[in-house]
């Protein structure tokens, strides 16, 4: 409450301030240097989208294409033509999803060692894919960057032929039942591999600029870091080694391609998963042009969407968030600007509407003078918010606004861990039922959700509904249910906007997205709740259904009411979803187009009939737990 009144008295005050001076703002506010008198530094956008339609890739050019009055323009080329189905063992192998997606350099030009081991088909549809995008690029004059996982796992044919290559173990213990394994990176002769197949990528397309390469996650990884997921390893000739000096050599294999091509090209370092005091060291050992993302070595700023923080809602992003880094990136004359429409492992990309009014902002707001301080901030705000929703509703707007700022940082306190991605998505709580004992499901009751639950055990993605990616979570549903409640009332305002707004499409698709989220995170609070139950009485539920003591009480058992409550609720939760998918919500969601493309990161393409069946069989078992726990007697 206190919070509302002091934003309340901010915006009377800014009004207050505008009234008394009669102009903008912003116009007494200090001009910021170098913007206006030819000091700016060269700045460069770098757009990722992993886009797989090239007429869609084409739309996203044309926007990215905007920004060339404002700097250099790139856009990355790197994800992959098809997903790499071949790459992913037999057994409930779910680390493998990670990375199937993975943009690496032997996907599209194979050194002639890896090439027997990778589908030429793959390669060869990769490769082509690569090969129009960047054609596309030099029809509107703009540049390439490659976002890419180095040095990623390898088959295991590969090794058997060269096991002298063999690297780190690179795959998480407690997500596959197989190891991974990528080259390991100083040896000569694995560096020449990786060299060689720079260069023809440089050579197949000049006009890429920039290369952004992750590790030790998802995929990839490099000898002995402290962070790989089954300790640090390697072969023993290379331990000594320091971290610097490991990455420092990747890096330079780039710019030395580069050299070889006659051109300069930036060299980035992704957040990567690396200790402190490797991190110091590789800071330390940073070659020329080359940089560690989110580090004082690095320029830059980071602008995009929700698409990964909401996975797999689409069509949600933070205004306000996006305002404030806009004026970072004037306020320190930021060299490089990263666009990411781009969600986890390259499963989905944001919707174009939402990347177009993106670059709108992003380039009215270049164009307009530093501000400083909050009340600033805020009359910023206001004045978007009086430019979609028109000045009568104005007020609606910026107050959803204000509390999707505060849903955020409330969620990152009490609820941080719990995300779409791995609770919605890959334990697939958004279309799996909620019952007292799944033990109790038939095989054809399973079907449409079990294979893509992700957990190397079978058994415990059927019985754990807390097992996220191999950790038993415990979260406390009541902090998920105000999150919700906040969500749904910034959504229910936005709602409440005059269809005449001038913006008022863009502002009830956000509407209806945050409901969708709000609905997965409501699906997550009650599946805690239900396995919390379980948890509680797990020594009733191991017994064979039987019925339970028939001792007359006025409540009956006080966790089978908590448990209906959760799978009631639940019930409903899975309705109000279907009708917000069938009224649209289906391109607001991530989801396979086609079923051979549903795993534990994608939703199918009959979710809508998958909620449906949810339902039912709900509806089946809904008296199992009498089977287990005293019902009231009244």
């Amino acid at each position: 409450m206190m919070k509302e009144i002091i934003r309340e008295i901010m915006v009377i005050i800014t009004f207050c301030l505008l009234a008394f001076r009669g102009y903008s703002a912003f116009a007494s506010l200090p001009e910021e240097k170098g913007m206006t008198h030819g000091n700016e530094v060269q700045r460069v956008f770098i757009i990722n989208a992993p886009v797989r339609d090239i007429a869609e890739f084409r739309e996203l050019v044309i926007q990215a294409a905007r920004l060339k009055p404002y700097g250099k323009v790139e856009v990355n080329i790197s994800a992959l033509a098809d997903k790499g189905f071949h790459e992913i063992p037999d057994g409930n192998n779910f680390w493998y999803e990670y990375a199937s997606y993975n943009p690496t350099l032997f996907k599209f030009f194979p050194d002639k060692k890896i090439a027997p081991f990778i589908p030429a088909e793959f390669v060869k549809k990769n490769k082509d894919f690569l090969l129009a995008r960047a054609k596309i690029l030099r029809e509107y004059g703009l540049g390439a960057a490659f976002w890419c996982n180095e040095p990623n796992f390898l088959p295991d044919e590969f090794f058997e032929a060269y096991p002298h290559l063999r690297g780190p173990r690179v795959d998480h213990p407690r997500r596959g039942n197989h190891p991974a394994f990528s080259l390991c990176m100083d040896l000569e002769e694995s560096r020449k591999m990786v060299s060689g197949m720079i260069d023809e990528l440089i050579r197949n397309v000049p006009e890429i600029n920039t290369f952004t390469f992750k590790t030790n996650d998802a995929g990839s990884g490099i000898c002995w870091s402290d962070w790989q997921y089954s300790g640090p390893n390697g072969p023993s000739h290379c331990k000594e080694i320091s971290m610097g000096k490991r990455v420092a050599s990747i890096m330079q294999l780039y710019n030395d391609a580069a050299d070889r091509a006659g051109k300069k090209i930036s060299v980035y370092l992704a957040e990567s998963m690396f200790s402190d005091e490797e991190m110091k060291d590789i800071l330390n050992s940073l070659p020329e042009n080359c940089y560690a993302q989110g580090t004082a070595s690095d320029n830059s700023v980071t602008l995009g969407s929700g698409v990964s923080g909401f996975y797999p809602v689409r069509g949600l992003f933070d205004p306000v968030e996006l305002l404030n880094r806009i004026n970072q990136i004037k306020a320190k004359n930021t060299k490089t600007v990263f666009l990411s429409f781009r969600s986890y492992y390259d499963r989905c990309h944001e919707v174009m509407p939402v990347i177009e009014k993106i670059t709108d902002i992003l380039i009215q707001n270049l164009q307009t003078p530093v501000y400083e301080g909050e009340i600033a901030g805020m009359q910023k705000i206001n004045d978007l918010c009086i430019s979609w929703a028109g000045e009568g509703n104005a007020k609606n707007l910026f107050d959803a606004l204000m509390i999707l700022e505060d849903a955020k940082k409330y969620k990152n306190w009490a609820v941080g861990n719990v995300t779409g991605i791995y609770w919605g998505v890959s334990a697939r709580h958004i279309n799996r039922p909620l019952v007292i004992a799944p033990q109790l499901l038939t095989k054809e009751e399973e079907a449409f959700f079990l294979p893509y639950v992700f957990n190397p055990s079978v058994e415990e993605a059927r019985m754990d509904y807390v097992d996220i990616h191999g950790s038993h979570n415990i979260i406390q549903p009541a902090t998920v249910k105000r999150y919700v409640s906040m969500i749904t009332r910034a959504a229910t305002l936005m709602e409440s906007i005059d269809k005449t707004a001038p913006e008022s499409a863009l502002i009830y698709n956000m509407a209806k997205a945050l409901r969708i989220h709000g609905s997965i995170m409501r699906s997550a609070g009650n599946f805690a709740e239900a396995q919390a139950v379980r948890d509680r009485n797990a020594e009733k539920l191991s017994l064979p259904p039987h019925r339970p003591d028939k001792i007359p009480t006025w409540e009956g058992d006080p966790d089978l009411q908590v448990f209906n409550t959760a799978m009631r609720d639940e019930l409903d939760n899975t309705q109000e979803m279907i009708e917000l998918l069938q009224s649209g919500g289906m391109e607001l969601i991530c989801h396979a187009n086609d079923p051979k493309y549903e795993d534990t990161f994608v939703l199918g393409p009959d979710l809508i009939g998958q909620l449906k069946l949810k339902m039912k069989v709900m509806l089946r078992h809904w008296t199992d737990i009498e089977k287990y726990m005293a019902t009231p007697f009244k």
